[in-house]
C-alpha cells in the first residue's frame, strides 16, 4: 500500500458509505438496489481490508473505487 498517503485506501470506502446513505435517504435507491450495492460494498471492503494476499487487497480496492465512481455518477446524473 502507499505509505506516503496512508489514508488513501479509506477514501473510496468512506465515499461509498456516505453516498449509499445519502442516496438511500434521498429515496434514490430501492430496497433491492440498496441490498445489491451494500453487498458489493461489504465484499469489496472484506477483500480490501481483511485479505491475506496483496492481489486480493488490490482487487478489493478496485471494486471499492468502481462502486464509489458508480455512486457518484448515479448521484450527479440523478438516475
Amino acid at each position: 500500500m502507499l505509505y506516503i498517503f496512508p489514508f488513501i485506501a479509506w477514501l473510496a470506502a468512506i465515499t461509498s458509505a456516505v453516498l449509499l446513505a445519502a442516496l438511500w435517504n434521498l429515496g434514490e435507491l430501492s430496497r433491492r438496489s440498496l441490498l445489491v450495492l451494500l453487498g458489493w460494498f461489504l465484499l469489496a471492503g472484506y477483500c480490501q481490508f481483511l485479505a491475506g494476499s496483496t492481489a486480493v487487497g488490490a482487487m478489493g480496492l478496485l471494486l471499492q473505487t468502481a462502486l464509489a465512481i458508480y455512486l457518484v455518477l448515479r448521484w450527479r446524473l440523478g438516475r
